[in-house]
């Protein structure tokens, strides 16, 4: 009887430590809504995503961004001379980025790690090499761009184990603004676009989290404490099973010697 509450004390010290590992694990995938996605070709932005929509301080060390699109004309090439998609990031004020411009301004465009003829795979150090920084507080937009002859559409953005909140050192970005001209193309407005997660945004205070992390902490401390006193008493018991108390002598004797 003993060692099935012993076993049992044990199994709930386990689920409860499960349990605060997983409460901390809080990231989500991201599928960005590329219906008004637009034909692109010769540098062209085939969709834009605010800062609104999606605030790329989300993204994790474990982050995939995932581009998939349809080649709509090769523009006379007969293979892709590089990837037809690349990643273009824009912060109108971040300054303090290496890659800013004399007023301030980022533009950066960046190649993915992987592609074929239906998609490209862009990983967190991709990004983060690519706009030469951690902090992406300060981008407004980013945009999937056709940088060569061929005609593309994008039909569908894919961003992988994305934190549900933007990080406290990160600062959210509340306004959009013109987007900065490219090579070949005037600036023209955004496209709306919406976005779709797999759980639901955490509202909680920071320090909401942190209390709940304590409470699970100490119930896992009081649970092992548990188990470990049953644990002894069984040791202790189970020792004193095989002695009887000697009358003529005051003390517990081995029950073969009584015999």
């Amino acid at each position: 009887m003993l060692r099935r509450i012993v076993s049992a004390f044990a199994a709930a010290a386990v689920s409860v430590s499960m349990l605060c590992l997983g409460a901390s694990a809080e990231v989500s995938d991201v599928k960005i809504d590329c219906s008004k996605a637009k034909e692109a070709s010769n540098w062209g932005k085939s969709i834009s995503v605010p800062a609104e929509t999606f605030e790329l301080g989300r993204i994790t060390e474990k982050t995939q961004l995932i581009v998939t699109f349809d080649v709509i004309d090769m523009g006379g090439e007969e293979d892709f001379p590089s990837s037809p998609v690349t990643l273009a990031i824009q912060a109108d004020k971040d300054p303090e980025n290496i890659n800013a411009n004399d007023n301030g301004g980022v533009w950066v465009d960046i190649s993915p790690s992987t592609y074929d003829d239906m998609s490209a795979t862009f990983y967190y150090s991709d990004i983060v090499k690519g706009y030469g920084s951690k902090d992406f507080s300060k981008v407004t937009y980013f945009y999937a761009v056709a940088p060569t002859k061929v005609n593309i559409k994008v039909n569908s953005i894919f961003i992988s184990d994305c934190n549900d909140t933007v990080p406290e050192t990160t600062t959210t970005t509340t306004t959009a603004a013109p987007e900065q001209t490219t090579p070949a193309e005037e600036s023209t407005p955004a496209e709306t676009t919406t976005v779709t997660t797999a759980a639901p945004a955490s509202q909680a205070p920071a320090e909401s989290s942190s209390s709940s992390n304590v409470v699970l902490f100490a119930v896992i401390g009081v649970v092992c404490g548990i188990a470990l006193a049953v644990a002894i008493i069984f040791i202790i018991v189970s020792k004193k099973s095989d002695k009887a108390f000697d009358t003529q002598t005051g003390k517990f004797v081995s029950k073969k010697k009584l015999k």
